[in-house]
């Protein structure tokens, strides 16, 4: 009975229990209250107002007053009551019943009586005498749900009971959904450390069954993403001591061989080379995802650190035979680590610089939309671009959109990954997007510098 399944059927049933209930008490009392109507005191005193009522209309209004006065009666009371005249008949011609005319004569031939109540007779100004008899024995469900006046009270209660019953269900129901949501999207941020099943109580259903499902998950894979790090990071580590020793044995061949195999040895110093650049760009993505790197907080000249990377690359894109041209505001100032952002910075243009096509140019631009904007940094290039179900995972370790490519440009597939996550541990955000022109723009968004009057909030 603790199953999902029982819990929407039971609730369900058991709400639309109470709704038909209700309607039907509602209605039992009220006729109930009807049928006590017809005793003596309470009876005589109804028939007295009435009789006054349709008096008085018919001494302002003569027959049409009486007939209005009938139909307003007949649709606002659960109770229709008759207007007979003489000859037995109903004024608004509804038809009388024979054991209605024989209680009426019976009532007649009683008036004598001091115990019997009187009922007074409707008197028009031609002489014309009418009677009012209640009809109980026309009300019927019908009638009942036709009355708005007499029905909007039930209707209401059982409304507002089956609104409660179902917004507790709704609740019960979607705050555990709401909670695994959250979950999913810290996973998706790469948060594995959040548990959804304590946050669930004692509940036992196909919901918990969910939730330590996805708490298992979320173990295994915080599990598995954290020996992935450690293992390239203590590989990357043990690698860094050979290839140290191989650099030293490599001067000192050059020292003894003098020039006879120089060119031999000078592709070997480049692959140590790349091998050595490969290893600290593995260290610098672990420190950033293993949180190794604490980062500082300052005030920096964005102007001028994008300036100093700029001017440090312009060599390198010599080489490879293309231009840098720079657009930046006069100021513009941030918080953060200045070694993390010109990190950021400079693997996002050499990027850049090595896949734009020859003879063309690097466009970088640094602007602020205005005080207390974000700061938005632009790198475009005239490369091929990057396919479009490939522009969300290009800041993922080790993705590469084309493998022959990438090895001839010297890639390896981390310098925008480190620079996402430089960026990402100063609150901002990277995104990619091909122009319409050719070629790929990445856009780095910083949050705005907080006032002086701001606390100072430290970089997570």
């Amino acid at each position: 009975m603790h199953r999902l399944f029982w819990k929407f059927f039971l609730s369900f049933w058991i709400t639309l229990i109470l709704f038909s209930a209700v309607v039907m008490l509602s209605a039992s009392a009220y006729i109930d209250h009807l049928n006590k109507q017809q005793n003596v005191p309470g009876r005589l005193n109804r028939i007295s107002q009435e009789y006054a009522s349709a008096q008085a209309k018919a001494d302002v209004s003569g027959i049409d007053g009486l007939s209005d006065w009938a139909r307003k009666i007949d649709h606002q009371d659960l109770v229709p009551v008759l207007v007979i005249d003489a000859a037995g008949r109903d004024i608004l011609g509804r038809v009388v019943s024979p054991s209605l005319l024989a209680h009426l004569r019976r009532r007649e031939q009683h008036q004598g009586e001091s115990d019997a109540p009187r009922r007074p007779l409707i008197r028009m100004a031609d002489g014309a005498q009418y009677r009012l008899m209640p009809d109980f024995q026309s009300v019927t469900i019908g009638r009942f749900l036709s009355r708005p006046r007499v029905i909007t009270v039930p209707l209401l209660a059982a409304t507002l009971i089956a609104a409660l019953v179902c917004f507790f269900l709704a609740r019960y129901l979607v705050a555990p959904i709401e909670r695994l949501q959250r979950a999913a999207q810290d996973y998706a941020g790469g948060n594995f450390n959040e548990r959804v099943t304590p946050s669930l109580g004692n509940r036992r259903d196909e919901i918990v069954d969910l939730a330590r499902a996805l708490d298992n998950m979320a173990e295994r894979l915080d599990t598995l993403i954290s020996s992935q790090r450690h293992f390239l990071r203590d590989v990357s580590h043990e690698l860094r001591s050979p290839l140290a020793r191989v650099q030293a044995a490599l001067g000192l061949v050059r020292q003894r061989t003098g020039d006879t195999i120089t060119l031999e040895l000078d592709r070997i110093e480049r692959e140590t080379e790349c091998l050595n650049d490969l290893i600290g760009q593995i260290l610098s993505l672990s420190r950033l995802e293993t949180g190794m790197h604490t980062p500082i907080c300052e005030s920096i000249d964005l102007v001028q650190l994008v300036q100093i990377v700029v001017e440090d690359a312009r060599l390198e894109a010599y080489v490879k035979g293309c231009t840098i041209d720079l657009a930046v505001p006069d100021s513009v100032t941030v918080d953060g680590d200045p070694a993390l952002l010109h990190s950021a910075v400079e693997n996002v243009l050499r990027n850049a610089i090595r896949h734009t096509a020859n003879e063309t140019s690097v466009m970088v631009t640094l602007n602020q939309a205005g005080s207390g904007s974000d700061c938005i940094i632009q790198v475009e290039d005239h490369g091929s671009g990057v396919p479009e179900a490939m522009l969300h995972t290009i800041f993922e370790p080790f993705v590469r959109v084309g493998e022959a490519r990438d090895r001839a440009s010297g890639g390896y597939g981390l310098g925008l990954a480190i620079a996402a996550r430089a960026i990402q541990l100063h609150r901002g955000e990277v995104t990619a997007v091909n122009r319409r022109t050719g070629g790929l723009a990445v856009v780095l968004r910083l949050p705005a510098r907080r006032r002086s009057t701001d606390q100072t909030v430290s970089i997570v």
